[in-house]
């Protein structure tokens, strides 16, 4: 009897152990090096898909009041409602400004991040991307009255240009410039709606801003409006925007992979753009 007792204990002490070991890998997965397949698992064991955004890119993540709170909405969020559903686990957003995205990603404060993120070079070093689920052009948000002078990248050259913290539209500008021997000045902000009041108070000449973001402010705030900045070929060097997701997590990227697939044959993103359309005006 006491033999049995003493398996059982061992064996009690081992799986305690084994859970404790799950437990740790599963927290710690961006932090140790996503050398493991885990994540997955461990989303599925906690019950919930924990999602990084930063709502203040509309019509792709905003802010809107609902119950009495500030709500994340948006054609992005409800592409995370699809995903979690499709895992069978419940959905939590954690809103953040863009810049500590990575960062909290890295760290396992959120498992995966959707928010209007393009597949770059440099970000390919640190984490893995989902196939693209949108492609949209680039804009340039202006004032109204200054519609003759800017049409393009090519008129920013000596004037001064709002970028958001850690976004790719510094470079895409940057670049563009270089090849045509000139230059702009820079005004990073971590919040776009800094930058359109920035715009509104002529602080700033223009906004390099991702399509439909460019296309959502310019359509609901008075004064403003968008041109496409036609950058030049070879400088956008991303395929679109994707989810991004830990290296290595083999097993969450197909299946987020397969979701983002069957919405891309329907079409499904842009009625989410048409409808997030329609909510962005409560956001101002």
């Amino acid at each position: 009897m006491k033999k049995l007792i003493s398996k059982f204990f061992s064996g009690l002490v081992s799986a305690i152990a084994v859970i404790a070991i799950f437990a740790i890998t599963g927290n710690q997965v961006q932090a140790a090096g996503n050398k493991q397949d885990v994540l997955y698992s461990k989303i599925k064991a906690q019950g919930k898909l924990i999602v990084g955004t930063s709502a203040d890119f509309p019509p792709y993540e905003f802010l809107i009041s609902k119950d009495g709170k500030q709500t994340p909405v948006g054609a992005d969020m409800s592409l995370a409602k699809k995903i979690a559903k499709n895992l069978g686990v419940k959905l939590q957003i954690k809103n953040m400004s863009f810049d500590s995205l990575l960062v909290a990603q890295k760290a396992g404060k959120v498992d995966i991040l959707i928010a209007g993120m393009g597949s770059t070079p440099e970000r390919k070093k640190e984490v893995d991307f989902s196939v693209p689920y949108y492609t949209a052009k680039e804009t340039l948000v202006i004032r109204s009255n200054e519609a003759k002078k800017i049409k393009s990248y090519k008129n920013l050259a000596g004037l001064k240009v709002g970028v958001q913290t850690a976004a790719r539209q510094k470079d895409l500008v940057k670049k563009s410039l270089a090849k045509l021997g000139k230059k702009a000045q820079y005004s990073q902000m971590q919040a776009t709606n800094d930058l359109v009041l920035a715009l509104k108070t002529n602080k700033i000449d223009a906004i390099a801003l991702s399509g439909g973001v460019g296309q959502a402010y310019a359509n609901s705030v008075s004064g403003l409006k968008y041109v496409y900045a036609d950058y030049p070929k070879g400088v956008q060097d991303e395929e679109g925007m994707s989810v991004v997701i830990p290296k290595n997590q083999k097993t969450l990227k197909t299946k987020i992979n397969s979701t983002i697939k069957k919405l891309n044959k329907t079409k499904t993103f842009a009625s989410w753009i048409k409808k997030a359309g329609t909510q962005v005006k409560r956001a101002q």
